[in-house]
């Protein structure tokens, strides 16, 4: 009996971790795919990535040797592919635009959008954005705000020491 009690019990342990085993291993297969795509991205551009950076649904990359960025994000509805040329770029900003909600007696912030944002060296080339969070696409805001103030340090630190 105590076997049988032991084997019911390890049946339902099983059971209990089984879908974080499950959750994690899809965790891992989405990040694979994403790194899949952007290293595509960038061997269209003669270009390797020598670092990445996960979050969410997206993930952007840097050729440091060659000074590209790479941006993959993939939704439900479609897969958005960017890079941008950082000898074309004189600065990198974040857009955080937000949204005032007032309930009763007190009043916040709602993050509307996160945006990585290139500005051109050339007055006549458009301005390239990455658009890191959007609230009518995404469901939920996670790490966007904290990295992309680290990607907008490391690629104005990128962009002045090529100057």
């Amino acid at each position: 009996m105590d076997l049988g009690m032991t084997i019911v019990v390890l049946v339902i342990i099983l059971l209990c971790i089984m879908p974080f085993v499950i959750m994690h291993y899809n965790k891992v297969n989405k990040k694979k795919k994403m790194l899949q795509s952007l290293t595509k991205i960038a061997q269209q551009h003669n270009c390797t990535i020598s670092q990445h950076e996960f979050c969410s649904d997206f993930v952007l990359g840097i050729d440091e040797s060659r000074n590209f960025v790479f941006f993959f994000k993939q939704t439900k509805e479609e897969s958005i592919s960017e890079f941008v040329d950082l000898s074309e770029i004189r600065m990198c900003q974040a857009v955080k635009q937000a949204r005032n909600v007032n309930s009763g007696s007190s009043s916040y912030s709602i993050i509307k959008r996160v945006e990585l944002l290139f500005l051109p060296i050339s007055k006549n080339k458009e301005e390239a954005r990455f658009v890191l969070y959007d609230e009518e696409i995404d469901r939920q805001l996670s790490e966007e705000l904290e990295l992309v103030d680290n990607w907008v340090k490391r690629i104005n630190t990128r962009i002045k020491a090529k100057k």
